[in-house]
């Protein structure tokens, strides 16, 4: 592959692809996605058009590929507590803790993540469908450990009810302390808590 100061083409592509991505984010969360325009997400990025349609077909790609970037990197906020079978409220008090700060330090995307995107289309609709269930059953996993437990209705439902808590919180400016927020939140998923695992005392 052909060799540029140092960098090759394809990562050069790549650092192109990042950089519409943070820009995208920025443009989606001021005016919209269906305000923003590619033009705009490319002089935000310092970009000509031609680079943009280099990784994205359209407009939907650009914020699909961002919203699974975002969804990645909130599972992955959420995984890296420690597990703490003896005590899951303790470690679900800090996943939901962490989630939370997502939405008080990443407010660009968040607003991207949680707000616009059940607007864009019947794609992203799904894909954020399918990204609540995941949650939930993380939520569930963590509140019962020792069971085997599937996501369902009210494991996605607590999940959107936690997205819902941290947008209306978001959208009131943070006015409201962390620890009132957080305390719903564990009020929320309390209901998914099953009991003890058969043999335990």
């Amino acid at each position: 592959m052909r060799q540029y100061r140092g960098n090759s083409a394809e990562e050069r592509r790549l650092e192109r692809r990042e950089k519409l991505l943070h820009a995208a984010a920025r443009i989606f969360a001021e005016r919209g996605f269906h305000n923003a325009t590619v033009r705009a997400v490319c002089e935000e990025a310092g970009l000509t058009e031609r680079y943009f349609y280099e990784s994205f077909q359209n407009s939907e790609a650009l914020f699909l590929a961002l919203h699974r970037e975002t969804s990645q990197r909130i599972i992955g906020i959420i995984r890296d507590v420690p597990v703490n079978t003896a005590e899951p409220d303790v470690q679900m008090r800090e996943m939901l803790g962490r989630f939370f700060n997502f939405f008080t330090t990443d407010p660009d995307d968040a607003r991207m993540f949680a707000v616009e995107a059940v607007y864009i289309s019947p794609v992203a609709r799904e894909v954020c469908k399918s990204w609540r269930e995941m949650l939930g059953q993380i939520l569930l996993q963590t509140l019962n450990p020792g069971r085997s437990v599937t996501e369902n209705i009210v494991s996605t439902a607590v999940a959107r009810g936690l997205l819902n808590i941290a947008v209306d919180w978001m959208e009131d400016g943070f006015s409201r302390p962390r620890s009132e927020i957080l305390e719903a939140g564990m009020q929320l998923v309390s209901v998914l808590k099953k009991g003890r695992p058969e043999g335990n005392a």
